[in-house]
């Protein structure tokens, strides 16, 4: 699993990514989705009953491979279709009972995943509201060469015992039949056992809701309407984890938390290799109880990052971010490279980063990371600081947030950083404003043409400039055009008759009007245009705008 973490911020883009080892290594997989499915390693026990244990979508019983169902073979029923099927432990007929067993050992030394999924449905209870009896999951020491089930479930008395998982409807598994030890009966419960050496005694339990989190659904008929997929982790220092997909759209329900099974008197350390199985049965009420899609790996890392500083910050000044990327203690080793990348927001620059067996580089904003030292449960890497330099326009407050895959769940992580306005007084553009007119005087009948201009020549911006240009009374519209120079930008190309508009006029940026026109015959009236800028900061302002005019006089006769 790969573990992340990403932020966002007010200020632009501050984020965070870490990501821990991808590369948990595979150890066993069967889907039992398939009407061939080898049997070499995996061990058929304890039958009884009408149905036998069974590969669903098997048409016929071949050696070397897991067995149809008797009722296929007999032609009394169709098999699901190649890559539809499970392996049944039970049928719905009473006092039956089955177990399959992978007898090929499990590497365990770094922890160890183990996930199915398991259905138990078509239920006939006879008493009260459950059906009989449930699933156990066994989980026995790699060493052991010859593993034969016990009862309860099949666990108690099971050679070579581990640790017992009880995914139990009726709640025996809780009780006397289950082994020594426990609350009484449990329906609906999920219940762990301790070794044969701790003699197979009661550890933990969690009762479930029925009605929200049933381990069974008796009333359904079919397969994928009874579908709980199972999670279950053990790490290195023999802590488990064990969640539970109700297929609800919610994720895996927790129902055993950091059970640290060294603390129950006689429990050997977690061995170096494993093997698992499958028990279930029935009593006089019934259920078909199926599993699938098993697979094992090699427990993921954890990562949980905590972010701090040394604010509150000030513009045009530094600061730096402490990164701290720790190991989950009740996960897997960090063993494999890991990866660490810091973004930090427009106007923030980061100008160095260090760390004790982290190599670190610096592009633009983003400053990565990577470490490939072998990290515990538990441990921290070295940590990493990340100096920064902010801009004389950055202020406000600096927010990230995001969350990190830690294997239980997402670890979120907050880091706020206050940032003071720069101690240096604003910059502010400057105003100048023209208006020219040519020929003047005009000409009758002839072209004339008329430049307003507004233009910055100051050392900052002149933001929300507003223009007003009043052309003289026109004997037919006049046309004007707009050019832009020094990274100004005209609101508009060209157009017609008078403007008011707003701007933004940086510095060393003008724009400028030009307007042409014909005057008649005959005219030897004067014409007065004029050109007038107000703009925060500039010294134009409402009450007393900066103005320029012109006035285009007739010739003298």
């Amino acid at each position: 699993m790969v573990g992340r973490i990403a932020a966002a911020t007010a200020l632009a883009g501050l984020s965070v990514t870490v990501s821990s080892p991808a590369s948990a290594a595979p150890l066993s997989s069967e889907s039992f989705a398939g009407a061939r499915i080898s049997s070499s390693g995996w061990v058929i026990g304890s039958p009884r009953g009408a149905g036998s244990p069974c590969a669903t979508a098997a048409t016929a019983t071949v050696a070397g491979f897991l067995p149809a169902c008797r009722e296929v073979v007999a032609g009394k029923a169709k098999a699901d279709p190649d890559g539809g099927g499970a392996f049944r432990l039970t049928g719905n007929s009473g006092v039956n009972a089955g177990s399959l067993l992978l007898d090929k050992p499990i590497q365990a030394e770094r922890g160890v995943r183990f996930e199915f999924d398991m259905y138990q449905y078509k239920g006939k209870p006879t008493t009260g509201k459950f059906g009989a009896d449930g699933i156990a999951f066994w989980i026995v020491d790699g060493a052991e060469t010859k593993v034969d089930a016990g009862e309860g479930l099949g666990y108690k008395g099971l050679s070579g015992a581990f640790v017992g998982i009880g995914f139990d409807v009726f709640g025996n598994f809780s009780s006397t039949p289950g082994g020594p030890g426990g609350p009484g009966l449990k329906p609906n419960s999920v219940a762990v056992r301790g070794s044969a050496a701790a003699g197979y005694d009661y550890i933990s339990g969690k009762s479930l809701d029925p009605a929200t989190h049933p381990l069974a659904i008796d009333a359904a008929t079919r397969r994928a309407d009874a579908k709980r997929h199972v999670i279950v982790d053990i790490n290195s220092s023999n802590v488990m984890n064990v969640r539970i997909d109700f297929d609800d759209g919610k994720g895996p329900t927790p129902v055993v938390t950091d059970l640290d099974l060294d603390k129950l008197p006689g429990q050997e350390p977690l061995p170096k290799t494993l093997k698992v199985g499958w028990a279930a049965a029935t009593g006089n009420a019934a259920a078909v109880r199926e599993i699938g899609g098993f697979s094992a790996r090699t427990l993921d890392a954890g990562l949980k990052l905590t972010v701090t500083d040394n604010g509150p910050w000030q513009g045009g000044r530094t600061g730096a971010y402490n990164l701290d990327v720790a190991v989950n203690p009740n996960l897997g080793w960090s063993d494999d490279p890991v990866k660490l990348s810091w973004s930090v927001p427009a106007g923030v620059t980061p100008t160095a980063a260090k760390g004790d067996s982290w190599a670190c580089t610096i592009a633009g904003r983003v400053v990565t990371c990577t470490s490939v030292t072998r990290i515990a449960p538990g441990a921290h890497y070295p940590p990493v600081k990340v100096d920064v330099a902010l801009g004389t326009s950055v202020s406000g407050s600096a927010v990230a947030t995001g969350g990190i895959g830690a294997g239980l769940g997402d670890d979120k992580v907050t880091s706020t950083v206050s940032v003071k306005p720069a101690a240096i007084k604003p910059v502010v553009g400057k105003a100048v404003v023209k208006i020219s007119s040519s020929p003047n005087p005009y000409v009758a009948g002839g072209k004339f043409t008329y430049t307003a201009s507004a233009a910055n020549p100051g050392s900052g911006a002149m933001n929300d400039a507003t223009i007003a240009v009043t052309w003289p009374p026109a004997f037919e519209p006049l046309k004007w055009k707009c050019t832009a120079t020094g990274g100004a930008v005209c609101p508009a190309a060209d157009g017609t008759g008078d403007i008011d508009t707003t701007v933004d006029l940086p510095a060393g940026g003008a724009l400028t009007y030009t307007q042409v026109g014909t005057m008649p015959v005959g005219v030897t009236t004067s014409f007065t245009a004029s050109v007038a800028v107000v703009a925060p900061g500039s010294g134009c302002t409402a009450d007393k705008p900066c103005v320029a005019a012109e006035t285009n006089k007739p010739p003298l006769y």
